[in-house]
């Protein structure tokens, strides 16, 4: 009887010690999805920060854009071209792509 209540007791032990063990595997697998986790939402949230701060300069380069395309136009006026300062136009663009040609 004594020697049935010491099996059992090492029955006992080890099925503690193997419970203990799934306790801190589970505990360390808890803690690294944590980690993991905790990563991937700082990426994520790092990134889309970064969106709306790239975003937000983009919309700021194009508005500025806009404006001087504007400010641009205001001083500029349609000349109708005379005939003759068509022809010089001609000729130099002509003259031009015949010497980068050759």
């Amino acid at each position: 009887m004594a020697e049935e209540q010491m099996v059992s007791v090492g029955r006992r032990k080890g099925q503690d010690e193997v419970i203990a063990d799934k306790r801190v595997f589970l505990k360390r697998a808890a803690a690294a999805l944590g980690v993991v986790a905790a990563a991937g939402l700082t990426g994520t949230a790092v990134i889309q920060s970064a969106r709306k701060v790239g975003g937000t300069n983009a919309r700021a380069r194009c508005a500025e854009e806009d404006v001087r395309q504007q400010q641009i136009m205001v001083g500029k006026q349609l000349l109708l071209m005379t005939e003759g300062e068509k022809q010089q136009m001609l000729d130099r663009i002509l003259s031009s792509h015949s010497r980068k040609v050759s």
